[in-house]
């Protein structure tokens, strides 16, 4: 399932005003509407048809910005991120193209902790941040494979400054393609693998101008699914990630304005636990993000509770 994004990084004009005095490069705008490491194991896995609720409580916190050779910028940076997203899903019986048709809306609370040594002191802002709105996915469940089609909006509903750094809000909008799916390699459904990709196309940023560059992802795991008494299925697993920019950030009038792209790598571990009389779940998942140019690189855990009705 699409999980929220975190606003996770400063914004460009303090990142370029800290960064100046070494040289090195940094993409030309910092953070994603989507945060790799929150979805992992049967990552590729709709739910079933019906409705649900699904509450994303995700921490991430860094202190190391990278350049362009993937080397640790040397600046006294800290950056701390809490985030809990309320992610409402309804799975029709509709079919189109042989899947399920559904839709989905993803509503963000960010609070976000900023400092850079010798361009601002700690700044913090708690607040609504950008929504992903979802208005079509298709849905497939076959007895060893599901898959997931879907497209969705991010609206720029969060509050956003250029001379704010702890803004949770990006000031752009985007576009989002997810597809991907989960095999299971034996027809009980037990182990299986799974593998999600996100593609995103940006807008103009507001007061900046700058259209920051296109992004692809893939998340998804290996897990282990274990019935015991007939009630709780507990699913441990081992997940990965990783987020490519893939296309320069530019702005009207003078083109491409920075060809540093953004690039991390994430492995982590986790393990689910569901509670089938009350159609219940929870599964808390821990990432440490490696090899990253550009951005940020840190760690996040992220508890995860679905409900179906």
């Amino acid at each position: 399932m699409m999980d929220t994004k975190l606003t996770r990084t400063a914004s460009t004009i303090a990142l370029a005003c800290a960064l100046t005095f070494s040289g090195s490069a940094l993409a030309a705008t910092s953070g994603s509407h989507y945060s790799i490491g929150t979805e992992g194991v049967e990552a590729g896995s709709p739910p079933p048809p019906g409705m649900h609720y699904r509450v994303y409580n995700s921490y991430y916190d860094t202190d190391k910005l990278t350049d362009n050779d993937g080397n640790a910028v040397p600046v006294d940076f800290d950056l701390s991120v809490v985030a809990q997203a309320h992610r409402f899903v309804n799975v029709t019986d509709a079919k189109l193209l042989g899947a399920h048709v559904s839709y989905n809306i993803i509503v963000p609370l960010v609070k976000k902790d900023i400092s850079i040594s010798g361009a601002f002191d700690r700044s913090s802002d708690f607040e609504v941040g950008d929504i992903i709105l979802e208005p079509l996915g298709l849905f497939w469940y076959n007895k060893q494979f599901d898959g997931i089609l879907a497209i969705a909006a991010v609206a720029p509903t969060g509050d956003y400054s250029s001379d704010k750094p702890e803004s949770v809000g990006l000031g752009y909008w985007s576009g989002l393609i997810t597809a991907g799916g989960t095999y299971y390699f034996d027809e009980d459904r037990s182990w299986s693998f799974s593998a999600l990709t996100r593609t995103l196309w940006h807008g103009h940023q507001d007061d900046t101008g700058i259209r920051p560059g296109s992004e692809f992802m893939v998340e998804g795991g290996i897990g282990k699914n274990m019935m015991f008494d007939g009630q709780w299925i507990v699913r441990p697993g081992i997940n990965y990630a990783a987020s490519w920019q893939i296309s320069d950030d530019s702005k009207d009038g003078e083109g491409t304005l920075a060809s540093e792209r953004k690039q991390v790598y994430g492995l982590g571990a986790e393990i689910n636990v569901m509670y089938l009389p009350w159609l219940l779940q929870a599964d808390l998942r821990y990432l440490t993000e490696f090899d990253a140019e550009n951005t940020s690189e840190g760690d996040s855990i992220t508890l995860t509770i679905t409900k179906s009705f």
